[in-house]
């Protein structure tokens, strides 16, 4: 199965290995089943037959997101697989991939249609990522893409020396390549307040873990920095 369970019956994910320069890495997507029994996808990953008939399980699929202007690569293949299915990007990705201009943006100024079950967070203060965060209060779940990392213990090598270099091996943090790109510190600290102030339960990454345990503290914690 490529399809993993998170929370029965509500939440899902995948993953799929990138390489990134020299390192392998991981990518995941996650799958929000809405109240109406639709699929919210967050991040695609490449739409393999195998993926596509384990989704069409779960449910179809209405909504799929490029939630910031790095992880668009599977955008297009994912929405050729599922052409019912509606399709937003990040702010400012329209730029960056004018084949995808036709989507409509992810802004924070507009309210999606499934704002009553997953609360929009965008991230100010990083026009780098431009990524918008999405909490499903229903399970306590925060789903981030690019503004958190936490590599497990599990990466050897090469892998584990980059994610110690940038302050990510074995804690969730923001890496310190990612510091260097903040534009705002006080737009970013606002965006994290109201992120400490959902009753976060867990915490799915787009690489590589999923915090479950202490998840609201590690969030805090996380975000230490902004504060010095």
């Amino acid at each position: 199965m490529l399809l993993k369970t998170l929370v029965p019956g509500q939440i899902w994910y995948a993953q799929q290995a990138i390489q990134f320069g020299p390192l392998n890495l991981s990518t995941r997507a996650t799958f929000v089943k809405l109240r109406d029994g639709s699929i919210w996808v967050h991040s695609p990953i490449e739409p393999s037959p195998q993926l596509v008939a384990e989704i069409a399980e779960i449910g179809p699929v209405r909504y799929v997101l490029a939630p910031n202007k790095s992880h668009h690569l599977f955008f297009t293949p994912f929405m050729k697989a599922f052409p019912n299915a509606e399709g937003f990007i990040a702010l400012g990705l329209a730029e960056k991939r004018p084949d995808l201009s036709a989507y409509p943006v992810l802004s924070p100024l507009e309210t999606p249609a499934w704002a009553d079950e997953l609360i929009a967070a965008f991230v100010e203060g990083l026009p780098i990522i431009n990524e918008t965060v999405w909490f499903h209060s229903a399970t306590g779940t925060l789903i981030l893409t690019d503004l958190l990392f936490c590599f497990g213990a599990e990466h050897i090598g090469l892998a584990r020396v980059v994610a110690r270099l940038l302050g990510v091996y074995d804690q969730l943090a923001m890496s310190r390549t990612m510091k260097l790109l903040v534009k705002d510190k006080t737009a970013l600290a606002r965006s994290v307040d109201a992120l400490l102030a959902l009753d976060v339960e867990r915490i799915v990454l787009a690489h590589d873990q999923i915090i479950e345990n202490d998840a609201k503290r590690k969030l805090s914690a996380a975000f230490n920095w902004l504060r010095k």
